[in-house]
């Protein structure tokens, strides 16, 4: 091995020294081409720097933390999913008890009843995006919820279609902000391997599980004051009313101003979602971004796979009561035969979600996000399919089919994660949420007017619809996968060609996917991994954790405790609070892992402690050397043998 390391191989050269009064300064390299004005970072800037030092936390503290987050959020976020999704499809369970014969509904004005509701939701989803961006996010949802709330009550006193259909209209309006908030939120909060999983826990079919009782309940009314319907508005109406309180009390708008976090703990979860390379939150709006959001074939690849995969919620949610009582069953029975419906889509976001957890947790070399949206998929094909063959003669085969048909969900609600995931720049990102919501408007407008009153019901064009729907979503999402997958590979070779540093400052720099040349996307790509070691400045928590001691440099100091973790090396190429990386397996890619090992910062918080120098020194000479190629056990004696070369 030669005893010197060329320049163009290293940033750390053997004279390099640390000033006494740069104690914790990180060198990067800024990129040339953006300007970056520190009013238009995102609010997460602030406390950015803080772990950047030599002061880190734990993985015990970052874990409690999380548990802490998921106790106080995720309720707050699955109860705003659960009241307004149950709201919007109350019409449902009112036309068990005569809603269509009491305001005299005939033709396919029920159809429109299910579908003006949407209209309202494609209205603002647009102008709802940009408030939500401009004022506060919990503030603007526990309003909207208890104005919508008044709203549903409301309903419970029309006496017209007419009357009806405005309330419904204005519902659309109000529910517009809900849902991509929750997006918004949760990419604040949690990281990208985090998000899919709370995605899962929060958007379920229990909605249903709550109409069913209450709707069987209210059969039991007795009283000729008004009608037995009427009284399912106002009760959904007063506890979406009275949550709308509690929202606003309870939810904070960001990380930064949540009160039930200390100073450490704001700073330690901003730190934590580091790694999306999204940011928090910026309240400076992007023409550019906007521009991007528009031009990106992804998105439009996840805008079609939102209306397929959600043409069956139109259709269902708004008529499978009347199915169930096509059958043959009681208004009561029909409304409890509703409950099935929800526990299959509970069913299935958890299934989903979880598959997705799992294949994180135990398979980090594969991103198999989109082949179990596929087989969530397919579930929902197959039961289409008897839906659409079988006599209504075959009862109970139907119902069961019936059941087993909202098993969307799943497949949805990974899709909205994916998008989540994949997309940064917040003003993109508050686009990108509102182009979804679009789709879903679209596809629930149209999915109820496949469902004809003339074929009840059988409906055959609505269930056609349906199975026609999955197909184009299974066709819709392998493209997406394709394109994810050679995106990532022109991004990597343009990486390895130009031989530049890797931005470790981007984190919260507000830059889209499209601007962050190392943004990757959540999808199959580079499978070269890194054995990453940690010391002082935190630590990733991780599955595979392995400890070793070494002797310290520093006399004064005790024994370092080094800890591992195996990451793939797209993974943790812009985490600045790393302090060496160490390749563990091929690598096929010898100029990117120089690259990044050029980036390593260098955070010198003892002038005596070389020790970090010595390292980021030594691996970058053996991975010039070419010795650290198929390399699988760590030899720190070698490393330390080399580092000394280069260390004064």
């Amino acid at each position: 091995m030669t005893d010197k390391i060329d320049s163009t191989m290293s940033t750390i050269q053997p004279s390099d020294t640390v000033d006494s009064n740069k104690v914790g300064e990180v060198y990067n390299v800024q990129d040339k081409h953006i300007h970056h004005d520190l009013a238009k970072e995102d609010v997460g800037a602030e406390f950015a720097d803080i772990f950047q030092g030599g002061d880190g936390y734990t993985e015990r503290e970052a874990r409690r933390l999380r548990w802490k987050l998921d106790l106080r959020l995720i309720p707050i976020l699955w109860f705003n999913v659960v009241l307004p999704a149950m709201d919007k499809v109350s019409h449902g369970t009112a036309a068990l008890y005569g809603l269509q014969k009491d305001l005299d509904l005939h033709g396919d004005q029920y159809s429109w009843i299910g579908s003006i509701f949407y209209f309202g939701y494609l209205v603002w989803c647009f102008p709802s995006a940009s408030i939500l961006q401009k004022l506060p996010i919990a503030k603007t949802v526990s309003i909207a919820m208890m104005l919508w709330g008044v709203l549903l009550i409301g309903s419970g006193f029309v006496n017209s279609f007419s009357q009806l259909m405005a309330c419904r209209f204005l519902l659309g309006l109000l529910e517009a902000p809900i849902v991509p908030s929750n997006m918004l939120i949760l990419s604040m909060w949690y990281t990208r391997p985090e998000q899919a999983l709370r995605y899962g826990l929060m958007y379920t079919g229990f909605s249903t599980c709550l109409t069913g009782p209450i709707g069987y309940a209210i059969g039991f009314i007795k009283t000729t004051h008004f009608h037995i319907w009427q009284s399912f508005f106002w009760i959904c109406g007063s506890m979406t009313f009275a949550y709308g309180l509690v929202v606003g009390v309870f939810l904070p708008d960001n990380p930064v101003k949540a009160k039930f976090l200390n100073e450490r703990e704001k700073a330690i979860a901003i730190d934590r979602v580091r790694v999306n390379q999204t940011g928090i939150e910026n309240k400076t709006f992007k023409k550019e971004q906007f521009f991007e959001a528009f031009l990106d074939i992804r998105v439009w690849l996840m805008f079609l796979f939102n209306i397929w995969i959600s043409v069956p919620n139109g259709g269902l949610t708004n008529f499978s009561p009347l199915i169930v009582k096509g059958l043959g069953y009681s208004s009561q029975r029909s409304a409890l035969l509703t409950i099935p419906n929800g526990v299959v889509q509970t069913a299935s976001s958890y299934i989903c979600n979880g598959a997705v957890f799992l294949a994180a947790k135990y398979l980090p070399k594969y991103h198999v996000r989109g082949v179990i949206m596929m087989f969530g998929i397919i579930v929902g094909l197959i039961s289409a399919t008897f839906l659409y063959t079988l006599p209504l003669t075959a009862y109970h085969s139907r119902l069961a089919a019936l059941f087993m048909s909202f098993f969307y969900l799943g497949p949805y609600i990974v899709g909205l994660s994916l998008v989540g995931a994949n997309t940064a720049g917040h003003s993109k990102k508050v686009v990108v949420n509102a182009m979804m919501f679009v789709s879903y408007s679209v596809s629930n407008i149209i999915g109820p007017q496949f469902f004809k009153p003339n074929q009840a019901p059988l409906y055959p064009l609505g269930f056609g619809a349906i199975l026609g729907s999955y197909i184009l979503s299974l066709i819709t999402i392998a493209l997406y996968m394709v394109s994810c997958f050679y995106e990532n590979k022109r991004r990597d070779a343009r990486d390895a060609a130009a031989g530049e540093r890797v931005h470790a400052d981007t984190d919260f720099k507000d830059l889209t996917d499209k601007q962050n040349l190392t943004f990757r996307r959540n999808m199959p790509g580079d499978k070269d991994r890194l054995y990453i070691a940690r010391y002082p400045s935190g630590v990733v928590p991780g599955r595979r954790c392995h400890v070793k001691n070494r002797a310290n440099p520093n006399p004064n100091e005790p024994t370092t405790i080094w800890q591992y973790e195996e990451l793939e090396l797209l993974n943790v190429q812009n985490t600045t609070t790393l302090l060496i990386r160490v390749m563990i397996g091929k690598v096929q890619n010898l100029q990117r892992l120089l690259t990044i090992l050029r980036s390593i910062p260098i955070i010198q918080t003892d002038p005596n402690w070389r020790c970090r120098t010595w390292c980021a020194n030594a691996l970058a000479a053996i991975a010039a050397d070419g010795k650290a190629v198929g390399t699988s056990i760590l030899d720190w004696q070698r490393i330390e043998q080399v580092a000394r070369h280069y260390v004064a």
